[in-house]
C-alpha cells in the first residue's frame, strides 16, 4: 500500500478503542473480515505489528501506540479543515446525519427537520434509527453527525448537548383494563401486572429503572412479560391486552387519541424526561454548526392535527 486511507485510520482508532476486531466491526457496520485488511494493509505499510493479544481482546504494540496518536491528529486536522472550507460556502447546504433514538426520531425530528429546512431548502437530512445507547456509539464512531435521544448518562463528559424537548413517563394499559378508569397510579401497583419493557440499551428503560431506583422499587419486582424494540411496538402490545407499560406522554397521548390505550399518571414521575440533541466536542462543517444553532432556539410542539369524528 502506497498511501494511507482515512478509513483505514479510523478503523485503527475503532479497535484501538473498543479492544476487539469483532467490536469494531459492529460499531462501523462492516465485517469482521474487513477491519482484519485494514488493519493487515497498515501494518504492511508501516512494517510493524500494530495490534498484539490481551487477555480480554487485543491491545496496541508500540508502535501502534505512535501511530494512534498521529491518527488521531491526522483525522481531526482533516475534519477541521473540511469545516472551514465548507464555512467559506455562500449557500448552506449539504447532508446531515443523525442517529435518532425512537421518540425523538418520531415525534420530535420530523418537526425540527420540517423547521430548519423552511429556512434552509437545499439541507437534506438522513436519519438513522437507533436504540440511545447504539445512537451514542454512532456517534462516537462519527458515523453520524449528530445523535437525538432520549437519555445521555454515561455520556455526559463526551459530548455537547442541548435539550431539544421533554416528556413524561406515563402508564398505559388496554381500554378495557381495571386500572383504565383512574387517573393516577402509585408504582407499587404497577407489579401486580404483566409488564412489557423496552430493550436493554433503550433510552425509556434506562429512565424507568432511574424512576424505579430513585423511588427505592426492586426492579426485580416487575413481573416482565416482554421486552420489544420500539414504542410502537409496546403500545401494539398493550393494545392487544397483553400487559401494561410505561412509555413517552408524547407517544403515549397519541396513541390514547387513536383509541388505542388508556393513560395512567405515575403518582412518582414527577420529573419531565429530557429529550437530547447531541454532537461532538469538535468543530463541523457549516451546515452543521447552523443546524446546530438552530436545535438551540426550537422548542418542540404537539402539532398533531386529528380527523374529525363523525
Amino acid at each position: 500500500m502506497e498511501t494511507i486511507r482515512f478509513d483505514y485510520l479510523k478503523t485503527f482508532l475503532t479497535v484501538a478503542r473498543t479492544r476487539s476486531f469483532s467490536a469494531a466491526a459492529k460499531e462501523l457496520g462492516t465485517s469482521q473480515g474487513t477491519i482484519s485488511h485494514h488493519i493487515a494493509a497498515l501494518e504492511e505499510y508501516f512494517d510493524a505489528e500494530l495490534f498484539k493479544r490481551a487477555t480480554n481482546g487485543v491491545d496496541p504494540t508500540d508502535a501502534g501506540v505512535m501511530l494512534k496518536e498521529t491518527a488521531e491528529k491526522i483525522l481531526q486536522e482533516a475534519q477541521d479543515t473540511k469545516a472551514k472550507i465548507s464555512s467559506a460556502k455562500k449557500d448552506l447546504s449539504g447532508t446531515i446525519k443523525i442517529a435518532a433514538s425512537t421518540i425523538p426520531e418520531e415525534h420530535i425530528i420530523p418537526s425540527l427537520i420540517a423547521e430548519f429546512q423552511k429556512q434552509h431548502p437545499n439541507v437534506k437530512f438522513k436519519i438513522k434509527a437507533e436504540d440511545s445507547l447504539t445512537s451514542l456509539n454512532s456517534l462516537q464512531a462519527n458515523n453520524v453527525d449528530f445523535a437525538a435521544v432520549g437519555t445521555i448518562q454515561g455520556f455526559e463528559n463526551k459530548f455537547d448537548y442541548i435539550q431539544v424537548g421533554e416528556e413524561d413517563l406515563v402508564l398505559i394499559v388496554p381500554c378495557n383494563h381495571e386500572l383504565a378508569t383512574q387517573a393516577t397510579v402509585k408504582l407499587k401497583e404497577i407489579n401486580n401486572y404483566q409488564f412489557i419493557n423496552r430493550e436493554e440499551t433503550s433510552g425509556t428503560r434506562k429512565e424507568i429503572e432511574r424512576l424505579l431506583i430513585t423511588n427505592k422499587f426492586p426492579l426485580a419486582e416487575l413481573k416482565i412479560s416482554l421486552e420489544l424494540g420500539s414504542t410502537e411496538s409496546v403500545i401494539t402490545a398493550v393494545s392487544e391486552g397483553r400487559g401494561i407499560s410505561v412509555i413517552s406522554s408524547i407517544a403515549a397521548a397519541k396513541a390514547q387519541a387513536a383509541g388505542l390505550l388508556k393513560i395512567v399518571k405515575i403518582k412518582e414521575a414527577t420529573n419531565p424526561r429530557k429529550l437530547y440533541m447531541v454532537k461532538p466536542k469538535r468543530s463541523a462543517l457549516k451546515v452543521s454548526e447552523a443546524f446546530w444553532d438552530f436545535c438551540k432556539e426550537f422548542i418542540y410542539k404537539n402539532q398533531t392535527v386529528r380527523c374529525p369524528t363523525k
